[in-house]
């Protein structure tokens, strides 16, 4: 059986009593680089998905951030560590002040997650799913948006995905949107 959560799902607790969920504590990674070679594949997978979609819907695609994707790479960490789903991590810190504290300023900035359980293909059930919930597709097709850092994080049979955009500069036009 696989599972799929996207963003703010309240059935993380239902997640919890599946079967093999005790899964040993992943060690920190200096830096937040990508936990291995087939998690920087994934990353690069949902940022071709997601820029095709953004391309079908005749948007401009998103830029790589690696300062960003290091911020979305700490914090899918951080859940499978600490054994949570949410935007807000139970220490209270949020989208805003995670990006902030990873020295990044920005115009606007979102944030999807997603978590699998004993899926496979972790990757198109991520973006499958976005795209099928009106804010996560909002985010992902917010023209607005320039810049993208992915993080994935793997804890046994779980995948932790964890998308953010940004828009880094006002613009004039913004004024009359």
């Amino acid at each position: 059986m696989a599972l799929g959560l996207v963003g703010c799902e309240s059935a993380a607790e239902l997640l919890r009593q599946l079967p093999g969920q005790d899964v040993p504590e992943v060690p920190q990674l200096p830096n937040s680089e990508a936990q291995s070679s087939t998690s920087a594949q994934m990353e690069a997978s949902v940022r071709q998905r997601i820029n095709e979609v953004r391309q079908k819907n005749g948007l401009n695609p998103l830029q790589n951030n690696e300062k960003l994707a290091r911020v979305a790479r700490k914090y899918s960490q951080k859940m499978a560590r600490e054994n949570f789903f949410s935007h807000d991590s139970p220490d209270g810190s949020t989208l805003t002040k995670r990006v902030r504290a990873g020295g990044i300023s920005y115009w606007m900035v979102g944030e999807n997650l997603f978590k699998s359980v004993n899926a496979p293909q972790p990757v198109p059930l991520a973006v499958e799913g976005w795209m099928n919930s009106p804010g996560h597709r909002a985010n992902i097709l917010q023209a607005e948006y320039a810049e993208t850092g992915i993080g994935v994080w793997r804890q046994g049979n779980t995948c932790y995905i964890t998308q953010l955009f940004l828009r880094s500069q006002f613009s004039p036009k913004d004024l009359f949107k």
